[in-house]
């Protein structure tokens, strides 16, 4: 149902939860002067604007973290913001991130800002996102890395990270791509050491199928023909014909 423009989902259809985190807008819209959640927005957004811009297509679709529009600069007609609860009054459409309702390779961009790192099963959302992808199609993700000071700090309790991130890793997330085959095309960091903050863009592939082409029938060309067209009749291995039995054979 479709009110105010904004697209209402069944939480029993679909699956509301297990999803996202609800503390993950609140940590990007800190205004703390150096505050962490600032400082991630900030390139999140400048670096999505330049991702998005040479994508093109008819729909596009941001996972999660709907305090950032990470299809402002986006020249595709149809985007809509998903989030997982009701309480997120900028999403336009409600749903799980790991039980999309579109049907598969209907969309032709997809962004991901931290939702591997805030949702519960990021497994399950990377299955959603390869089976809703149009061929070469793109998605574009965002999180953390785990081997960063960043990285070590959240695992041995540090909050400066959104409270209750699960990190995924940028490793984990190359292997699984793999496997699902998307093909990564492009990585950029802020900070690999400190933050280790990544941008990773991946295409999804489809393997080509080459049709094999019946030769049209034609007549062989003099060099294609054997060398001895019209063989001798006599079976081999029983040496040469003497001169007798040339003229036997010529009675």
């Amino acid at each position: 149902m479709v009110i105010k423009d904004k697209v209402f989902m069944s939480g029993q259809i679909i699956g509301l939860a297990p999803g996202l985190t609800p503390a993950l807008n609140p940590w990007l819209e800190q205004t703390e002067l150096g505050a962490a959640g600032l400082a991630v927005r900030e390139w999140l957004l400048a670096h999505h604007h330049h991702a998005v811009q040479d994508v093109f297509g008819y729909h596009a679709l941001q996972l999660g973290a709907s305090s950032l529009n990470t299809l402002a600069n986006s020249r595709i007609a149809h985007r809509w913001t998903s989030a997982d609860t009701r309480l997120e009054t900028r999403a336009d459409l409600f749903a799980n991130a790991s039980a999309l309702p579109f049907f598969e390779s209907t969309l032709d961009l997809v962004t991901l800002p931290l939702t591997l790192d805030a949702h519960s099963d990021p497994d399950a959302v990377l299955d959603e996102v390869a089976r809703v992808l149009v061929p070469e199609g793109r998605a574009i993700f965002t999180g953390f890395d785990m081997a960063s000071v960043w990285g070590v700090a959240h695992k041995l309790g540090s909050k400066r990270l959104p409270q209750g991130a699960r990190i995924y890793g940028l490793s984990n997330l190359k292997a699984s791509l793999a496997e699902l085959g998307l093909i990564v095309e492009r990585i950029e960091h802020r900070n690999k050491m400190v933050d280790g903050l990544y941008l990773l863009i991946a295409k999804k592939r489809v393997m080509g199928i080459k049709p094999i082409r019946r030769k049209a029938w034609r007549l062989p060309s003099w060099s294609e023909l054997p060398l001895h067209p019209f063989p001798s009749p006599r079976p081999r291995g029983l040496g040469k014909i003497t001169p007798s039995e040339s003229e036997d054979l010529c009675r």
